[in-house]
């Protein structure tokens, strides 16, 4: 399958990981850009991208941004993933980081302010993958 994953901090870099060893074909970007990733890639064989063209004919795209970062995603990002494929949420809401978000705040739930900051629907999945990571589950044996 071939996956675009947004994001490679603890759930990103961890799914980046994952997926690669099970034969998946990962893109994976970051807002500090392809230099940033180079160790990752090279550990995994998954092809560092930009943000704007990481999701381009994914069957899956995972988004793992801190909240306060998911506005700023470029506007058409998802318009170039392949017909229904689904986009994942990982993200979790810390307004010690991400600030304030009043929406969320107020009782939306976090999936669907996402939703409404892309565009597009999302599931939310894979948000609790940081504590595989402290154990070390989340590294191919």
């Amino acid at each position: 399958m071939k996956v675009g994953i947004i994001g490679a901090g603890m759930i990103g870099g961890t799914l980046t990981r994952r997926l690669s060893a099970l034969g998946h074909a990962v893109s994976v970007a970051n807002s500090r850009g392809g230099r940033s990733l180079a160790e990752l890639a090279e550990e995994t064989g998954a092809v560092a991208r930009t943000v704007e063209n990481v999701a381009e004919g994914a069957e899956l795209v995972i988004v793992s941004v801190p909240q306060k970062s998911v506005p700023l995603l470029p506007h058409d990002l998802f318009a170039s993933r392949a017909p229904g494929a689904p986009i994942v949420d990982t993200g979790n809401y810390y307004p010690d980081r991400d600030g304030r978000i009043e929406a969320i705040e107020g009782g939306m739930i976090e999936c669907r302010w996402v939703e409404r900051q892309i565009g597009w629907p999302v599931i939310k999945a894979f948000n609790t993958i940081y504590f595989a990571h402290l154990l070390d589950l989340g590294r191919p044996k």
